[in-house]
């Protein structure tokens, strides 16, 4: 194919990644969403005939109808050109099988959440009335972030190798050798149970590194899954817990009977494996194995485990087996045309089969065939009912009418976006849907428990029974972070959050208009409506210490206390000091450090000491502050001698 070729005017081919029986896979890319998908071609030898071209298309639609986190998402369904083409979901990881075979065997607990994931997957199936008949590693995707997606369903490939060897019965392919329930080895009716057997097929490799049963030819291989026991897990691999081995026994019993009744039975048991609790599966002592010889079908108890016989023991086997047979079919003949005159016939068993198989089934039997459609939970096609029922006697030419399902009743969906989830959950059952999972966002839009988003648009018609999730307005919001930010941008945010704020002011170092503080903290949960508190910088309140250096103190500090609010003291001044008495000799802290309010200052000043040497010394002081002109200096000389002799005086006095 042309790397340049366009499917359905918006998927361009990018490159091929695969192939199969049915169909090949390219890496496409959407021009009209922009993304890459997988775009999956039924082959050219498929497509002029009708059959395979009908298959293909209801293969597509069922996919359409699982949703799923663990299901590989189908997008679209179209034909160009003659070339009928499913879009799907483009995985970026590996496969299952290219990781057992590079890393081998995984650890049991890795085996088993891989199961549990692939179960998950099964149970939507299932619930939804589809059996995949293709559980294999490589129809499972393990993605780089570690989650499992199941692919193909409803598509059973023929992919060559021994690992990928297919069975076929009319031109039908109905699965890979390695991984065939027995029922679908001998071609009979499937149903949920044949796809826990081969996951149990599944989970065997994934622990013991290799399928328990192996052939030469798919025909060997099916073979052993209808007459041989696996190993014992435990004989492979020590490692393996019993609880794990007897889920994965119990998943690979011969009779579906003795099965678990379909995926959501295997998850819940392994599950209970995961959280080391006690399994539902017990150890199978015996088991019944279901065999088809010529005549009907023969169920041959075992009462023992026995080795596998080597491959030249079971082509014999086969070879006896079909001999048989023929040597039957024969005698059925020959009674049937000579005896009976070919005028009376048995109504063979079609009910579970697919209309276009019990139509040949019949017809083979000489019966004519007339269809009535009916609404149904099993897919579309499937022959529900018939009359004559079977093994009744009839005429050949008679007319068996078969009751075929014409699948789920297809409803349109609703608009509930806005509605309350308890009514949209009311409306959608009115209408014969469900509500799926129901996840919580954060939005200001509507009240808690309303519908934000629903993941099926409104007016697509879709089967009933389909689940619908949906998106609600949760309960409570994430406070917002606002520390840091200014004070509009907190508000702006707090607001948006559908939260009331309350702002403080306080001096700090920050820049003056930032949140320093909030009460609640930001990431935490709060209702909506709920205050937060938030503080914001009012600034540094520093100012320069002033001079007030031969200010009168008592003036000095009451400016100090009112205007800066610092804490002032008074101290007689013990030093020399040029100031008069009463005033600021010095201080500290000096003028021009950077204060605060409530920061101490201290004021030292100059002491009254009336005629006293203190004084004196003032007249000294300010003679000496003078311009040092002999008179300053001769007036301070005799101002001090006088108050020297008027203290001796008194003193002598």
């Amino acid at each position: 194919m042309s790397a340049e070729r366009t499917y359905g005017g918006r998927y361009a081919v990018l490159e091929r990644v695969g192939a199969g029986g049915m169909a090949e896979v390219y890496r496409a890319r959407d021009e009209l969403l922009g993304r890459e998908v997988a775009l999956k071609v039924l082959s050219e030898r498929f497509s002029n005939d009708p059959s395979f071209v009908e298959r293909f298309r209801r293969e597509a639609q069922s996919a359409a109808n699982l949703s799923h986190p663990n299901i590989v998402s189908l997008y679209d369904y179209g034909s160009d050109q003659g070339s009928s083409y499913i879009v799907m979901e483009l995985i970026d990881g590996r496969s299952l099988s290219d990781i057992l075979e590079q890393e081998g065997r995984l650890l049991p607990e890795r085996a088993a959440e891989i199961g549990a994931d692939v179960a998950k997957a099964l149970d939507r199936a299932h619930k939804a009335g589809i059996v995949h008949r293709d559980i294999k590693p490589g129809n499972i995707m393990i993605t780089r972030t570690g989650q499992t997606k199941v692919t193909d369903f409803g598509i059973a490939r023929a992919v060559s190798g021994d690992r990928d060897a297919t069975m076929t019965q009319t031109g039908m392919v109905i699965g890979t050798a390695a991984y065939l329930s027995p029922e679908q080895a001998q071609g009979d009716p499937v149903d949920a149970r044949s796809d826990v057997y081969s996951l149990g097929i599944v989970l065997y490799e994934m622990l013991a590194g290799a399928t328990p049963f192996q052939g030469e030819t798919p025909l060997a291989i099916a073979y052993k899954h209808v007459r041989e026991t696996p190993e014992r897990l435990s004989n492979i691999n020590p490692d393996v817990p019993p609880a794990l081995e007897q889920i994965v026994m119990k998943s690979l019993a011969k009779n579906p009977a003795n099965r678990y009744n379909d995926a959501g039975d295997v998850l819940e048991d392994l599950e209970r494996f995961l959280a080391g609790q006690t399994v539902m599966a017990t150890p199978m002592l015996a088991d019944e194995t279901v065999v088809a010889p010529s005549g009907g079908t023969q169920v041959i108890r075992e009462t023992a485990l026995y080795d596998e016989p080597d491959d030249n023991k079971a082509g014999l086997y086969i070879a006896i087996a079909l001999i048989s047979l023929l040597a039957f079919g024969l005698l059925a003949w020959f009674v049937a045309t000579n005896l009976l005159g070919g005028k009376e016939v048995t109504v063979p068993d079609v009910v579970g089969m697919d209309i276009a198989q019990a139509t040949d089934t019949l017809e083979e039997a000489g019966l004519e065939v007339d269809t009535e459609s009916k609404n149904s939970k099993k897919p579309e096609g499937q022959v529900l009912k018939q009359d004559p029922r079977a093994d009744s006697k009839a005429s050949e030419g008679d007319t068996v009418l078969l009751t075929v399902s014409g699948g789920l009743r297809q409803v349109e969906v609703p608009d509930v976006v806005g509605f309350p989830i308890e009514e949209a959950t009311q409306i959608l059952k009115d209408v014969g849907l469900k509500v799926g999972e129901i996840t919580e966002q954060e939005s200001t839009e509507g009240e808690p428990g309303d519908v934000l988003q629903q993941d099926i648009q409104p007016g697509l018609e879709v089967p009933e029974g389909t689940e619908v999730n949906l998106t609600v307005v949760a309960g409570t919001v994430t406070v917002p972070s606002v520390v840091t930010l200014t004070q509009d941008e907190a508000e702006a945010q707090i607001e948006g959050a559908g939260l009331v704020v309350e702002v403080t002011t306080a001096p700090d170092d920050a820049e003056e208009g930032t949140v320093i503080a909030q009460d609640p903290a930001g990431g935490t949960q709060a209702e909506r409506g709920d205050t937060v508190r938030i503080t914001v910088s009012e600034g540094s309140d520093e100012q320069p210490m002033p001079d007030v250096t031969g200010e009168n103190a008592d003036d000095a500090q009451a400016r100090l206390e009112s205007d800066y609010g610092l804490s002032v003291s008074q101290v007689e001044e013990t030093e020399p000091c040029a100031q008069p008495p009463g005033t600021v000799c010095r201080q500290d802290p000096d003028p021009g450090t950077p204060v605060s309010s409530g920061d101490s200052a201290t004021l030292y000043v100059q002491p009254d000491g009336g005629a006293s040497l203190g004084t004196d010394a003032w007249w000294v002081a300010m003679a000496r502050s003078g311009d040092g002109g002999p008179s300053t200096a001769w007036f301070a000389a005799i101002r001090m001698s006088t108050s020297l002799l008027v203290a001796i005086t008194f003193g002598a006095a």
